[in-house]
């Protein structure tokens, strides 16, 4: 029997362009990130190297050119002391000078055997070994010499002039291996150093690698005219802020990079995929009748051409199929919207016929009882009523005859003068039931007119009472008044 571990499939479009991807992006993007990292990290690596030779020929120079200033400076002051004329006026002149200039911390007057000069007279300026002070010497007369100690302070200073590094660590060693001067000092580095320099004795003005700190080169540096050392130590601090940091920004960059080509593919997937869907259902919608379904791509820059190519061609399709239902469908929108009008305008006939004829059967009713006496007064009243309401009828059967005017919304208006006064008087009598309410008409010794159809207003004024009496609680007035708000009449129904 056969076991099949893996069946192959064909591959879907996804699929295929995240292998595609897989292969022709990222795997290259991560291989020359690398690349360029380790090359990028031995540039940076000489070049470390490089500035720390730089800095200790330039600690060098400054000792060289220190010296010969020294040597100009204490000349320039035992030229001065010659010129004194007594010891008291000299020994104030030198303590002004170790006050005002802080260069030297002793300057003194000595007389010396020719036979048995001292060193620091014959080998000037002379660099004490141990301690790391400097001594100069200028002859006056008489075998004596003007004598200076040069200041810890000055020293340090002009030994390290013009490098304003404040990571990398710099020492300066005698012959004898003591510390004559430092920046940056730290006493294990210094240590570490003074376990590592070269055991053979080094030509003067050689630099040269010491150690084994790919990325944190150690210069050691012998003056040309001394046997001072020079040593200078690249720090891990230096390191990281350059060689590591630089190897950071690379790999955040090729991480960027791959996530942002990471992130443009799932975007064009996404597209893709919807648009595909879109395909799908479309042609699904087509063989189950839905004719009306259309195909509506995401367009954009990502969108391919083969996919608006076909779903245009699909939506003419189903354009031309679905062209015979759309029409059906609008006809059948018509006659339901027809229909609904019709019974909108019986239920709005019904209701303004009623009112009319309420009144015209009420005052009629009346006008044929033998149980009352009706005198002439009422009876006229009556009958103006009863010919009111009928001519109103009258003009509201006219109005259905122009039926194409209302269905356009056109219906004609008969404007004219109305008296407020008179239409609320009218519309009283003709609400039924109204005389079993208190009314308080305040309108009837008002005049105010407006320009409206008489017989629309009166049938406002009409359902507004009606309304009134009908939802007002049992035994409550109505009160009805009218008023002149902003050059507008204003009609106020109140109840409780």
């Amino acid at each position: 029997m056969k076991i099949k571990i893996f069946k192959p499939h064909r591959l879907k479009i996804v699929e295929q362009v995240i292998i595609v991807t897989l292969c022709s992006i990222i795997i290259p993007l991560i291989v020359t990130g690398i690349i360029v990292n380790n090359i990028n990290r031995q540039a940076l690596a000489r070049e470390l190297g490089k500035t720390a030779q730089a800095l200790a020929e330039t600690v060098d120079e400054n000792i060289y050119d220190m010296f010969e200033a020294d040597d100009t400076k204490i000349k320039e002051l035992a030229l001065a002391v010659k010129h004194l004329s007594n010891q008291s006026e000299t020994e104030r002149f030198l303590k002004s000078v170790i006050k005002n200039t802080n260069t030297f911390s002793s300057l003194e007057i000595q007389k010396v055997n020719p036979d048995n000069l001292p060193i620091y007279i014959v080998d000037n300026p002379h660099l004490n070994n141990e301690t790391g002070e400097i001594t100069v010497a200028e002859p006056l007369e008489n075998n004596r010499y003007l004598i200076g100690t040069m200041s810890k302070d000055y020293l340090n200073k002009h030994v390290f002039k013009n490098i304003n590094d404040k990571v990398r660590e710099i020492f300066v060693l005698s012959s004898k291996g003591q510390l004559l001067f430092s920046l940056n000092y730290d006493e294990d580095d210094l240590k570490m150093m003074q376990s590592i320099l070269p055991k053979v004795k080094v030509a003067p003005g050689i630099s040269m690698y010491i150690g084994n700190r790919e990325y944190q080169p150690m210069v050691y540096r012998r003056m040309k005219w001394s046997d001072i050392v020079i040593l200078v130590n690249t720090t891990e601090t230096i390191a990281e802020d350059t060689v590591y940091s630089s190897a950071w920004k690379i790999f955040i960059a090729m991480l960027i990079s791959s996530i942002a080509s990471i992130l443009f593919v799932i975007l064009y997937l996404y597209y893709l995929y919807i648009n595909i869907r879109q395909l799908f259902k479309g042609i699904i919608a087509l063989t189950k009748g839905n004719y009306s379904r259309k195909i509506r791509l995401l367009k954009n820059i990502l969108t391919p051409h083969e996919l608006v190519f076909l779903a245009t061609e699909f939506n003419k399709a189903a354009d031309e199929i679905n062209l015979s239902y759309s029409k059906l469908a609008e006809q059948n929108h018509k006659l339901e919207e027809l229909d609904n009008f019709r019974s909108n305008l019986i239920d709005t006939v019904s209701h303004e016929f009623r009112t009319p004829l309420t009144s015209i059967k009420g005052y009629t009713s009346r006008l044929m009882r033998h149980d009352i006496t009706i005198d002439e007064a009422t009876l006229n009243k009556s009958l103006k009523i009863i010919k009111q309401q009928s001519e109103r009828l009258s003009r509201m059967v006219e109005d259905l005859l122009v039926i194409p005017d209302i269905e356009g919304s056109k219906i004609n208006m008969n404007i004219e003068n109305v008296n407020v006064a008179d239409a609320v008087e009218l519309s009283l009598l003709s609400v039924k039931n109204i005389e079993n309410r208190e009314v308080i008409n305040r309108v009837a010794d008002k005049n105010f007119f407006v320009k409206a159809d008489k017989d629309r207003f009166e049938q406002i004024l009409i359902n507004l009472i009606e309304n009134a009496n009908k939802y007002g609680t049992e035994d409550t007035p109505l009160e009805i008044d009218v008023l002149n708000v902003k050059n507008k009449v204003t009609i106020i129904m109140k109840n409780n």
